[in-house]
């Protein structure tokens, strides 16, 4: 019986992690619109003049060659798209690429085509490399996540009632996903998030807007702390994790000095 061949195609993709194999191969993730997730190795990558290691590098939006195997995929013929070389050239748009960039892989599985996140990735990087107001594209990344998938919080009614929610500061619950009265507290639920008025027409506007208008969008820094701090507990919650990358982004936004940390997330492979 004759083997059967492996199959190759060519593909969009987005560089979602980088990790050394060997004395000069190179393991990648990316993230493709029609074949979801993609593990592979680009071999000699990080010998110099290598064709493949300087396109191959984070956040580059590339057109690859993958060649399936049982494991790891063979990467080649790769060119760049966009490079989006302003994200790697500033801390803080890198960190909050770092960021993007995990929670897409963590959204995305082998094999599963999705189309809207993968553009929704494309256009977010390309709004981080010249926005003057990254938290807030950070902010409608995150929600616009969660509606892709299926978790859109529930912002109009009591998740606990089923009640209309009139204007005024509330709760919000990760765990069911939306917003809680707040005479209607659960007995004994304990990981009930403080959801100010401000905050929930926040919520309320990047469900419905669009990322140019997001951009625009100013807030005081407690509304948007909290803001970012339910958008994430929803999303450890859908996840059952948190991100190896929100570290080093809370550290970056504190203004450490965080140089070398770029090094470690290039050379980490960890899950």
């Amino acid at each position: 019986m004759t083997p059967k061949r492996p199959f190759t195609y060519t593909t969009d993709a987005v560089v979602l992690r980088i990790s050394n194999l060997g004395e000069a191969d190179r393991i990648v993730t990316l993230v493709a619109p029609v074949h979801g997730l993609i593990r592979g190795v680009a071999k000699s990558a990080r010998k110099p003049g290598s064709k493949l290691g300087g396109h191959l590098d984070l956040f580059r939006h590339v057109i690859v060659s993958v060649r399936e195997t049982r494991t790891l995929h063979g990467l080649s013929q790769v060119s760049t798209v966009n490079g989006f070389r302003g994200l790697r050239d500033n801390l803080q748009r890198f960190s909050h690429a770092a960021y993007v960039s995990e929670l897409s892989e963590r959204f995305s599985v082998e094999n599963g085509a999705n189309r809207p996140l993968f553009q929704l990735l494309i256009n977010v990087l390309e709004s981080l490399e010249t926005t003057t107001n990254q938290e807030m594209i950070v902010r409608f990344f995150e929600m616009r996540l969660l509606q892709l998938n299926g978790f859109a919080p529930e912002l109009s009614q009591c998740v606990e009632t089923g009640v209309e929610l009139e204007p005024n500061n509330h709760l919000y619950s990760p765990g069911r996903g939306g917003l809680i009265h707040n005479d209607s507290r659960p007995t004994g639920e304990t990981a009930l998030l403080p959801a100010s008025l401000n905050t929930i027409k926040l919520l309320r506007f990047l469900s419905k807007t669009d990322m140019p208008q997001a951009g625009k969008l100013k807030a005081e820094e407690s509304d948007i702390r909290q803001l970012s701090r339910i958008l994430r507990e929803q999303i450890h919650h859908v996840l059952d994790r948190r991100l190896r990358s929100e570290p080093f982004m809370d550290e970056v936004r504190t203004h450490h000095d965080s140089g070398h940390v770029i090094k470690q997330i290039k050379s980490s492979d960890s899950d």
